[in-house]
C-alpha cells in the first residue's frame, strides 16, 4: 500500500510540473542618445506610399498623383526626383532598386511636371529650411500592360552639399508605387516545408515553413504559432504578417526560446498564403532525460511489484490447495 501511494504522489507532481509554465521575463531599453544636431541636408517624403489601379491606356494624374518634398534639414539645398524600379531579391529579401522585371515596368511610365508645364522623367529644385513642394506626376499607361501587379519607387534625392559648401552625406527618401492592372490578376500562393517540433529533452521549440508568391500580385501571408497547456491557457503567442511579392519565396520561422523546464502542450502553427492554408494542432512534450531514465526506473519497480504479488498470491492460492 505505501508503494502504491508513493507511485500516486509520483504521477501527481509530473501532472503539476507538465502545466506549469515559466513567466515572461521583461526587456529592458536603455534610452537613446539625443544629442546628435540637425543635418545642413535633409529631405522628408509624403505621403511614404500610393496604391493605384488601372487598365491599359489610362492616363493617371490629379491632385491624387502628387508628391511632397520638405526640407527637415538646416540649409537649403538642390534635389532631385526621379523613380526606379522597386523589387525583392535573395533570401535574405534585400530590396533592388535597379531590377527590372515584370511587375517593375511602371517606373517607366511615370513622369513629372516641371516648371515649364511639361512632364519629365526627371526634375531638379532647390528648397530652402522648412520648405516643402508638391510634385505632380503622371502615370501613362500603355495599352499592352501586363496583368497583375506594378511596383516602382519615387525618390527625391540631394544633390551636392547645401549652402556651407562643406562635404555632405546624401539623403534621400522614396514613396512606393503600388499598381493593379484590372485584368487578369491571379492572387495564388504555395506553402512547402512546413514542420514544427513536437517534441523535445529541452531547450527551444520551433516551427517553419516557406511561402512562394505563385501568383502575379503582391499578397499579405499571414502565420500564428500558439501554444496552451493541457488547461486551455496560452503560453506562447507569435504572429507575423509578410508582405510577399511575385515570383518570390519567403520563410517563416518561429523559436520559442523561453520554454517551460517540462510540460505537455497542444501547439496550434498557422501559416496562410492567398490559396494555400497549412493548420495543425498537435500535443507537443518537454521530458528532460533525467525524467525519462526516473520514468524507466519508475516503470521498473511497478513491474518488479507486480510480479511479486503474482507469485505471493500463486503461492497463497497452493497453500490453500494443500
Amino acid at each position: 500500500m505505501k508503494l502504491r501511494k508513493n507511485i500516486i504522489k509520483f504521477f501527481v507532481a509530473l501532472v503539476v510540473g507538465c502545466v506549469g509554465a515559466i513567466a515572461p521575463t521583461a526587456t529592458t531599453y536603455a534610452e537613446g542618445d539625443n544629442s546628435e544636431e540637425t543635418p545642413a541636408t535633409w529631405l522628408q517624403v509624403s505621403p511614404t506610399s500610393k496604391q493605384a489601379t488601372f487598365m491599359s491606356g489610362d492616363v493617371l494624374e490629379g491632385d491624387e498623383y502628387e508628391v511632397e518634398v520638405k526640407n527637415i534639414g538646416t540649409e537649403a539645398f538642390q534635389y532631385k526626383v526621379y523613380t526606379s524600379p522597386y523589387a525583392v531579391s535573395g533570401e535574405d529579401y534585400k530590396l533592388d532598386f535597379s531590377q527590372e522585371t515584370t511587375y517593375t515596368q511602371i517606373a517607366r511610365w511615370i513622369t513629372f511636371e516641371n516648371d515649364q508645364g511639361e512632364y519629365v522623367k526627371e526634375v531638379t529644385y532647390t528648397i530652402k529650411p522648412g520648405e516643402s513642394k508638391k510634385i505632380p506626376y503622371r502615370i501613362t499607361v500603355p495599352e499592352d500592360v501586363p496583368g497583375g501587379a506594378q511596383y516602382a519607387v519615387i525618390w527625391a534625392q540631394t544633390l551636392g552639399g547645401g549652402e556651407s559648401g562643406g562635404v555632405q552625406t546624401v539623403s534621400r527618401a522614396g514613396m512606393v508605387i503600388y499598381g493593379r492592372s484590372i485584368g487578369d490578376t491571379m492572387t495564388t500562393g504555395e506553402i512547402s516545408d512546413y514542420d514544427y517540433m513536437k517534441f523535445t529533452f529541452g531547450g527551444p521549440l520551433t516551427a517553419k515553413a516557406t511561402i512562394k508568391n505563385t501568383g502575379n500580385t503582391d499578397f499579405d501571408a499571414y502565420y500564428t504559432y500558439t501554444a496552451r497547456t493541457i488547461f486551455g491557457k496560452v503560453l506562447k503567442e507569435d504572429k507575423g504578417v509578410i508582405k510577399t511579392f511575385p515570383d518570390t519565396e519567403y520563410h517563416a520561422d518561429i523559436n520559442w526560446e523561453n520554454t517551460p523546464f517540462m510540460g505537455i502542450f497542444t501547439v496550434t502553427w498557422s501559416v496562410v498564403a492567398a490559396t494555400a492554408n497549412e493548420e495543425h494542432t498537435s500535443v507537443v512534450m518537454i521530458i528532460p532525460v533525467f525524467m525519462i531514465v526516473l520514468l524507466i526506473l519508475l516503470l521498473t519497480v511497478i513491474i518488479i511489484w507486480i510480479i511479486i504479488i503474482i507469485r505471493k498470491r500463486k503461492q497463497r492460492k497452493s497453500r490453500v490447495l494443500v
